[in-house]
């Protein structure tokens, strides 16, 4: 990208990560960027910012910087890769483009022959054999491949498993080419959830629900069969269901095959989305605040457990939090709708985080210290019988900062 964050250049590895967005990676880059001219000013060609659930490892060269998103830790093997990388694009992709022609840019499929290059050079997240790989797009694939064979059983049915079954060429060459034409812009997939994945509905799962609505007469056209299904389907997409237990809840009126043919068009629709780990971690702790409160109730009084969650309530005076709290005099619930999120860039999100560790914290500051010990107890096996059986090790990296909160509040005076 361009010295204040426009995007010349975009390219996913991992055909997964749908919440990539490359104006988002770049406004997101602008807004960090301020946070690091320390760093940039001494000249550093290379500095990371670990943002929780992203690392941001930005090479800055002549007229650009080069943002790599990843996850996990870094490896140093690549770095010498990428810097040769951005080099090659500095020196010879866009060394003689215009202003305008750089204004014209689609970023997320020019420079073909540059992308062949990465793939080359950098290993892609590796394609799952029950992946559902389709062509889309005014431009005949067949056209664009470099191998004949491959081309012709990508119909939109047939699995890379399949595709490898049924060609002449061997199963590398089958998903090396697969990669390419991927990587080109040429082909998506489908099917390539996994019953882990949380699913959850946006917006445009409204305009499905109204019969006189364009976009659901768009979709009964093309799948009738989900339209039928819509009604159960929407139930389901609360924010917090995987889509295993997704198709648990329906096994016995669809198949599977069924299920997760109609989740991948709704995914394609734009009607649900899979959370991105931002959103995955946001999830993570509202659930671990209930289960808080949850067991307060049992420990102490549910009065009491009520009278501790309004104090913590009261030091927050962020909207995006409070405004999930669904209170009454006798009950209280957690809405776990995520469209109260759709707009917002990765660094609000993990804003948004730190302030439910802090909600967390501040609720266990608030209870009573003569069943405290007790309290962690339980609230430690609740944790260990539930939440870390339900999230990955780096869904849970930055919560064991809430640990040392409730170890200080146990710690007697």
């Amino acid at each position: 990208m361009e010295r204040g964050g426009i995007p010349l250049f975009f390219m996913k590895l991992d055909p997964k990560a749908q919440d990539l967005d490359p104006m988002l990676v770049s406004g997101f880059f602008t807004a960090i960027q301020s946070f690091s001219k320390e760093v940039i000013e001494r000249d550093s060609s290379m500095f990371q910012v670990d943002y929780g659930a992203r690392l941001f490892t930005v090479f800055s060269g002549t007229s650009t910087d080069f943002v790599v998103v990843s996850l996990g830790e870094w490896d140093s093997e690549v770095t010498s890769v990428l810097q040769s990388l951005h080099d090659e694009f500095e020196s010879v992709w866009i060394k003689n483009l215009s202003r305008k022609k750089k204004d014209r840019l689609k970023v997320d499929t020019d420079f073909p022959d540059f992308r062949e290059g990465i793939v080359q050079n950098l290993s892609f997240r590796k394609l799952s054999g029950s992946w559902v790989p389709y062509t889309f797009g005014p431009e005949d694939v067949r056209f664009t491949s470099s191998s004949g064979i491959i081309t012709p059983l990508i119909d939109g049915k047939r699995t890379i498993n399949e595709i490898a079954n049924e060609s002449d060429a061997g199963t590398d060459e089958v998903l090396a080419e697969i990669t390419r034409l991927w990587a080109l812009g040429k082909i998506k997939f489908s099917s390539i959830l996994s019953k882990e994945d949380i699913v959850a509905s946006t917006s445009k799962i409204d305009r499905l629900l109204q019969l006189s609505s364009p976009q659901r007469a768009e979709l009964e056209r093309k799948d009738p069969v989900v339209i039928k299904m819509l009604p159960r389907l929407s139930m389901l997409f609360d924010g917090r269901r995987t889509v295993g237990a997704i198709i648990e809840s329906l096994s016995e009126e669809y198949e599977e095959r069924q299920i997760i043919d109609a989740i991948d068009a709704l995914v394609e629709f734009g009607a649900i989305v899979v959370l991105s780990p931002e959103k995955r971690r946001l999830l993570l702790v509202k659930e671990a605040t209930e289960l808080a409160v949850r067991v307060a109730e049992k420990i102490y009084s549910p009065e009491d457990a009520m009278q501790f969650l309004n104090a913590a309530l009261d030091k927050v005076d962020v909207a995006e939090v409070t405004g999930v709290f669904r209170l009454a005099d006798q009950s209280w619930s957690i809405d776990y709708d995520t469209r109260l999120y759709e707009g917002l860039d990765p660094r609000r999100l993990m804003d948004l985080y730190a302030e439910w560790i802090k909600l967390l914290a501040q609720f266990v500051g608030a209870l009573d210290k003569d069943k405290i010990i007790k309290f962690a107890d339980a609230l430690t096996n609740t944790y260990q019988s539930y939440l870390f059986r339900r999230y990955s090790g780096h869904d849970l990296r930055g919560f064991e900062e809430f640990s040392f909160w409730l170890e200080m509040n146990c710690v007697r005076k």
